[in-house]
């Protein structure tokens, strides 16, 4: 079984989409993971005590608990949004906070913790050695802030804090809350029973000190490093700037939904390197969209053919790309993808990929209602041809006749006028053919291609075709189709 673990959010606002870069990333890659069989235990935490929510509540004159589980619940809600699959645990801090104690005092048994009042702090000298293996860096060449609590070492850090301000929990330790850093050590302790996770994942930025802090830690009651494999996510940017609450040029998850599908967003981290930033723009997030809607349509009119039925999955062409894919090497793997868009033989191939990988547009199955619609349409349209030859014949004899000459006037009028009656009938039946099909094919552009748009001012249903905006029917018309 393969063991990971991904920082989670610290619930104090609502996350911006670049939050959600890394669960989503992770998502994408324990889906194709798990499809080849692979049995994954995915551990994700919530931070939900901390600085941040203390001076919100405090601002807010609310609790610390409302503040927290507000933006949790909106949170999971996202999760759900962007077709997300809920970790298999999600600890929060404060649900957790006897495992943090045990956690605390080990370091303290075995000498790589120590108090001074109600505070406990990490001995990073004592592990001198080892500090910097995952960032890179060096004690010797660290600047640490001063405290104005005397440690044994400026770059200490605190496993439990005496704070002053905000909510404090009672602990072995004295009143306080936890330190951050030793949050995410704790529950990998617990939940992996102190072994090294095959992969620990987080935002670039909790590199260092964060997860040095972390891995310093589990090194001390170990003797190993607590990750395997780390992964780190590049930053989002919005036009040029990385994106932050601080500058105020966030998307919020709600906002992004209400231009964009939930699959551009995954597309749009999918076609990047999981560890290079992201210049999001607005041109970015419309070429994306716009490549779904493709394949939407796609995968409609597929839906419609003969091939959907017969076409098999190319399991070998599959399992090459969700192996690039369960590696993060989205290079390759979008090469692949975007071949079997093309190949028209390999259609339900691609489709299922998609699937796999958590793409919601393939799990929109047409009804039976619009399959028939569409059947309609394609008789109607051979039923117009079949009217348009016979108008054509007719045309056809009115021309011999005149030409000939040969009967008398009286006669050729009689024939000209009786085929002139039959040719109005045909005509009738060919206007009404033609209303009908604009019709059903307004239906299929509609149901099938979505290509519509709701005209409140004439009570009626557009679509879109060819650059032209078309009012098809009031909607109190007999032909009016609730949608």
């Amino acid at each position: 079984m393969k063991t990971y673990y991904l920082c989670g959010p610290t619930v104090y606002d609502y996350p911006h989409i670049g939050n959600l870069r890394p669960i989503l990333t992770f998502d994408i890659m324990i889906r194709a993971q798990k499809y080849l069989g692979e049995e994954i235990f995915f551990v994700h935490n919530i931070t939900d005590i901390d600085d941040k929510i203390i001076n919100k509540a405090i601002n807010n004159n609310v609790s610390e608990e409302s503040i927290s589980t507000k933006f949790y619940l909106y949170y999971l809600e996202q999760l759900g949004n962007f077709n997300i699959l809920r970790p298999d645990k999600m600890p929060k801090v404060t649900e957790e906070l006897n495992q943090l104690f045990l956690y605390i005092q080990k370091l303290i048994d075995n000498g790589s913790a120590y108090k001074i009042g109600n505070n406990v702090y990490f001995d990073v000298q004592k592990y001198s050695f080892q500090y910097g293996i995952v960032s890179g860096q060096k004690l010797e060449n660290l600047e640490f802030e001063d405290s104005k609590i005397t440690k044994k070492n400026k770059a200490d850090f605190a496993l439990w804090k005496d704070t002053k301000v905000g909510i404090k929990y009672d602990s072995p330790f004295g009143k306080g809350r936890p330190g951050w850093h030793t949050e995410c050590a704790a529950f990998i302790d617990t939940y992996f029973k102190g072994k090294t996770i095959d992969i620990h994942g987080g935002g670039i930025d909790l590199i260092f000190p964060h997860h040095e802090n972390e891995n310093i830690q589990h090194y001390a009651l170990y003797n190993q490093n607590i990750a395997n494999k780390w992964i780190h996510f590049g930053t989002l940017n919005y036009k040029n700037q990385k994106m932050s609450k601080s500058i105020g040029n966030i998307i919020y998850p709600h906002d992004f939904l209400k231009q964009y599908y939930a699959d551009t967003y995954r597309l749009t981290l999918l076609m990047t390197n999981y560890s290079k930033p992201i210049n999001m723009t607005d041109e970015l997030f419309e070429a994306n969209n716009n490549l779904i809607e493709k394949y939407l349509i796609t995968w409609n009119q597929f839906q419609l053919s003969a091939e959907f039925k017969t076409q098999k999955v190319n399991e070998e062409l599959m399992k090459n790309i969700l192996i690039l894919i369960g590696s993060l090497d989205f290079a390759n793997a979008n090469k692949e993808i975007f071949a079997l868009s093309k190949d028209k033989n390999n259609l339900v191939t691609f489709f299922e990929v998609m699937k796999v990988l958590g793409f919601l547009f393939p799990l929109k199955f047409l009804s039976n209602e619009i399959k028939e619609i569409y059947k309609e349409w394609l008789i109607l349209r051979e039923k117009k041809e079949e009217v348009l030859k016979e108008s054509d014949i007719l045309q056809k004899k009115v021309e011999c006749v005149d030409h000939l000459g040969i009967a008398s006037s009286s006669y050729l009028s009689e024939m000209i006028q009786e085929i002139k009656e039959v040719e109005k009938e045909i005509l009738n039946k060919k206007l009404q053919l033609q209303e009908d099909i604009m019709w059903r094919n307004a239906l299929c552009n509609v149901l099938i291609f979505g290509l519509f748009v709701i005209d409140e001012k004439n009570f009626g249903i557009e679509y879109w075709l060819k650059g032209e905006n078309i009012i098809l029917t009031p909607i109190n018309s007999s032909n009016t189709v609730k949608i």
